[in-house]
């Protein structure tokens, strides 16, 4: 039987150092706002922290943002936006005084095709000139989705994407990342306790190397539905057969991940969270798939152990949420066990203002 964490060790710290975002919450058309997004684990005020621009998709839909621009992305905007003249992408609102107070893609960048070329464009020119190096250094080629505001959608629309982008760039835009994250566990038939299979991230990965991660994770390239998704990544991350997964995957929720980096880039996440009920005799368990390379080694643990590494800040911090989401589920987070339980569910759970599916 899984036990609970200690009422003195409270989650909650660690949860509010990893979900540590708050996005402006508007209004959004009006420039005498000025936007920052609040940082809970950050020792900087409101007053000292950076303003945020709002971006829309177009100039006309002024109302619902699609991300949040810091002011070195701003720059880069304004100085591209000079040199295009009128065959630039973007279109800056200003204030009387000159001073930006919004950014959207110019008119004539109008559709899917025209914005996502755009977007590619200009990420690989400020790649090639050494731009944004701590974000574009992680260029993977591969597509994300940003999604089309609810309230932009015509009625008798075909897609809901408004445009593809190269997923390290996603940061430099407050673009949200979709993704997966999946735990697989077995309770033992001997012992009662829950068992995790935790894997360790491969020491060569550019984000958090050698940490400890969910069973399964990845994000979620344009077109794939988060079932497509986890399906993918447990055959390519753990060498899952297809089949068994696709029979015993359960989904359970989500996790609003509102994250800021340590230099401060907006990282907001929405994880569709799954969990995996494996055989206890080991007849099926994951298994570390030399050719995918994100994987360094896949261990046992019970809960407990888990719980005492997450503590110990060892765990990825995506990775750390979805196992304490996990936890609450399965009844070892308590309102008994943790004084601050309904702070905790209500993090994990903060609020988006950025386009949805």
């Amino acid at each position: 039987m899984a036990t609970s964490v200690p009422p003195q060790n409270s989650v909650l710290p660690l949860v509010l150092s990893s979900i540590n975002l708050a996005l402006p919450s508007g209004p959004f058309d009006d420039p005498a706002t000025t936007h920052r997004a609040s940082c809970h684990a950050s020792p900087v005020s409101a007053v000292e922290e950076e303003p945020l621009l709002p971006m829309f998709l177009h100039s006309s839909l002024p109302k619902s943002p699609i991300g949040f621009l810091r002011p070195k992305v701003v720059e880069a905007i304004l100085r591209d936006d000079e040199q295009g003249g009128k065959n630039s992408i973007w279109n800056v609102f200003r204030r009387p005084d000159d001073s930006p107070w919004a950014i959207t893609f110019a008119d004539h960048i109008a559709d899917f095709e025209a914005r996502s070329q755009a977007m590619s464009t200009c990420l690989k020119r400020w790649k090639d000139e050494g731009f944004f190096p701590d974000i574009l250094r992680g260029w993977s080629n591969e597509i994300y989705p940003v999604y089309t505001p609810q309230r932009c959608r015509p009625e008798n629309h075909t897609t809901i994407h408004a445009f593809g982008i190269e997923r390290a760039a996603l940061p430099l835009f407050g673009f949200v990342n979709f993704g997966c994250l999946l735990t697989a566990f077995y309770d033992c038939p001997r012992t009662g306790r829950t068992m995790l299979w935790i894997p360790r991230r491969s020491l060569s990965k550019s984000t958090w190397p050698g940490r400890y991660d969910c069973t399964v994770g990845g994000g979620m390239g344009l077109g794939e539905t988060p079932n497509d998704t986890i399906i993918r990544e447990c055959t390519e991350e753990a060498s899952l057969p297809s089949n068994f997964v696709k029979a015993n995957l359960r989904s359970t929720g989500i996790l609003t991940f509102m994250n800021r980096s340590p230099s401060r880039w907006i990282l907001p996440g929405i994880y569709y969270l799954y969990e995996l009920r494996l055989p206890s005799d080991g007849s099926i368990q994951p298994r570390t798939n030399i050719e995918d390379g994100e994987v360094d080694s896949f261990g046992l643990m019970s809960v407990d152990e888990a719980m005492r590494l997450l503590m110990n800040g060892e765990f990825k911090p995506s990775s750390a949420m979805a196992l304490v989401d996990f936890c609450i589920r399965r009844g070892v987070i308590t309102p008994e066990s943790d004084p601050r339980y309904l702070d905790i569910c209500m993090a994990l759970r903060r609020p988006v203002v950025l386009p949805l599916p």
